[in-house]
């Protein structure tokens, strides 16, 4: 008789256990997981998402990344206003992104954004970027090398010169300063063979 008591109470108490234990909400399956190089903010109407730098010299880079529009409410683009950052100077023309839009801000009708100040790469930088919907956003963005990933993207112009020769004469420059710049970074392997 002892047993069956015993037998019936852990009967009863099983499924409602397992029903406690189950997945509720809010748990991290549940929400965005945005996994990518850059600084991503999704806080406001328009998303920020993989925000970097490219640098092909100390002080001077492109802001690149997604601005997305999450905003149906209105038929009116969102426009970025500003970008500012401590001790950074960035110029800004015309980026706005239209409802339930996108904009690349390194493709090839964007306007580039260009970043000056004190930085190089492997530095992160702190920009707020604020809306015309009178929402702002700050993110500690990450300055990256032209190099891979970021090869292609069109720098802005140093001094008068054209992108690619900026690229070709910072490179020259860093070469001979530091490898910082250096895309080929030859590394040696361990003496013992070892992992």
């Amino acid at each position: 008789m002892l047993n069956r008591r015993s037998t019936a109470i852990v009967a009863a108490v099983l499924p409602v256990a397992a029903l406690l234990s189950s997945c509720g909400f809010d748990y991290p399956t549940d929400r965005v997981n945005l996994i990518g190089a850059g600084a991503h903010d999704r806080s406001a109407k328009v998303d920020v998402l993989g925000a970097r730098v490219v640098a092909a010299e100390p002080g001077q880079g492109r802001l690149i990344g997604t601005l997305v529009n999450n905003y149906y409410g209105d038929e009116e683009p969102i426009e970025l206003a500003a970008v500012e950052g401590n001790g950074l100077s960035v110029e800004l023309t015309d980026v706005a992104v239209a409802p339930n839009e996108k904009l690349n801000l390194s493709g090839d009708d964007a306007e580039p954004v260009v970043v000056t100040g004190d930085f190089t790469a492997g530095d992160f930088v702190t920009l707020t970027f604020t809306f015309t919907t009178d929402e702002s956003v700050s993110l500690d963005v990450p300055v990256v090398k032209h190099c891979g990933q970021y090869a292609d993207i069109e720098l802005p112009a140093s001094a008068g010169e054209s992108g690619d020769a900026a690229a070709e004469t910072a490179s020259e420059e860093t070469e001979e300063a530091d490898a910082t710049y250096l895309c080929d970074h030859p590394t040696e392997a361990p003496e013992d063979g070892g992992h």
